[in-house]
């Protein structure tokens, strides 16, 4: 239920009234004035902190005892580990996809424990749902894929490709594509990134509260069916909301792995085409024992 995170928006005698905007800025629990920077703790502050917190003792406890054979705690983020490393990273990125395996892993790990708050009681916030928090990881998923193209291209050949993304095609059309290339690379993606994540959050959260808000004022009031309807779809949309959470932390990281396999990618700098070798994990052992009898 959402309803103690919210203030008092239903009043007995002037109907129902459904949560504001408000709810998005808890009230501050310390403030700092540093020039003209604003240093403040409320709510949503703490419950990013808890959740960097958290992912960073969760793989503390997972590995500070470490074993060959993975058990427990081990077995299980080194199955997510597992997950990210071979269907994410190397899947979309190529063979160099392990590189970035660890930042995919601790990007998915934040984000899920910062969605996954909305519906924790006492907490009942998703972090996520301000801007900032998906703005920040946006802005360092740009510095990173941009800083890998630079580095496998070379500066002037990833930005030639950036500019002029169709070299073959005729003129007007290449006049075209460049802007719409630029804008692309360097603002849409990381727009569409932080966006994406907050607008979901955001929106999810809103919705639990107009239904646990709704019933709670219904409830108590006749006919009783309407609160109890209410009450039966509140359940429902925590359930949901839980999917939409492990959802919007997959998106953002599969699609960080792309746009660093894209950068990657720009003049051959990248080997996500190259064929993959006997030795792959990713490919089943009976595809390998065909392939190798047709080469």
């Amino acid at each position: 239920m959402e309803v103690c995170c919210v203030p008092v928006l239903a009043a007995s005698d002037e109907g129902f009234q459904g949560p504001t905007t408000a709810v998005f800025n808890p009230p501050h629990w310390f403030d700092a004035h540093l020039g003209p920077i604003d240093l403040y703790l409320n709510k949503a502050t703490a419950l990013v902190i808890f959740a960097a917190l958290f992912v960073g003792v969760l793989f503390w406890l997972a590995y500070r005892r470490a074993s060959v054979v993975p058990r427990g705690l081990q077995n299980f983020v080194e199955s997510i580990y597992d997950f990210i490393d071979t269907q994410i990273a190397r899947d979309i990125i190529g063979k160099s996809g392990a590189r970035y395996t660890p930042y995919l892993m601790v990007l998915f790990s934040f984000v899920l424990v910062c969605n996954v708050l909305s519906i924790i009681p006492v907490a009942q916030f998703p972090a996520t749902s301000r801007i900032a928090i998906p703005m920040i990881l946006a802005l360092i998923t740009w510095v990173m894929f941009n800083y890998a193209g630079i580095k496998a291209n070379g500066a002037g050949a990833y930005f030639k490709e950036m500019v002029d993304p169709a070299p073959q095609a005729m003129l007007p059309i290449r006049l075209v594509l460049a802007p719409i290339e630029i804008l692309s690379t360097l603002i849409v993606r990381p727009f569409t990134l932080a966006v994406r994540l907050f607008a979901n959050m955001f929106a999810g959260h809103m919705l639990l509260l107009i239904f646990s808000l709704g019933a709670e004022y219904m409830i108590q009031r006749p006919p009783y069916v309407f609160g109890a309807v209410s009450f039966v779809m509140t359940v429902i949309m925590t359930g949901f909301e839980l999917v939409i959470d492990l959802l919007q932390a997959y998106i953002i990281t599969v699609l960080t792995a792309a746009y660093i396999g894209g950068a990657l990618a720009a003049h051959g700098g990248g080997d996500h085409d190259e064929d993959h070798s006997i030795e792959d994990p990713g490919l089943p052992q009976p595809a390998l024992a065909t392939a190798a009898a047709h080469s």
